[in-house]
């Protein structure tokens, strides 16, 4: 039976276990710490985070969806990307960021 689609309000009410990939070693404690931060806020308050820091986020997103196969965690990354995005396409320049020169930022999309 095929999944309906899923609107990107439906993807991010998703409870996703940042815990348990912290704990498996999918990601680091830093990015536990900014995902906690960014995470179900206020899109005022993921703008200003954006301003701040948006390469350290960029680069979380980018490290997750390079290691992490799960759908609803990929669906939930890439939602977040996407509003990041809609809300601002200015932000596109984040993923050409220095601190992301040794990674190929598109590939995580590519897989």
């Amino acid at each position: 039976m095929e999944q309906a689609e899923l609107t990107t309000e439906q993807v991010l009410k998703r409870d996703i276990p940042w815990e348990t990939y912290m704990m498996t070693k999918l990601i680091s404690g830093t990015d536990l710490q900014l995902l906690r931060r960014y995470d179900n806020r206020p899109e005022s308050f993921r703008a200003q985070l954006l301003d701040d820091d948006g390469p350290a986020y960029v680069r979380v997103f980018v490290t997750i969806l390079r290691d992490i196969f799960k759908e609803e965690t990929v669906e939930y990354v890439l939602a977040l990307i996407d509003e990041m995005l809609a809300a601002n396409p200015k932000r596109a320049r984040l993923f050409h960021d220095k601190s992301l020169a040794n990674d190929d930022p598109y590939e995580p999309f590519l897989s």
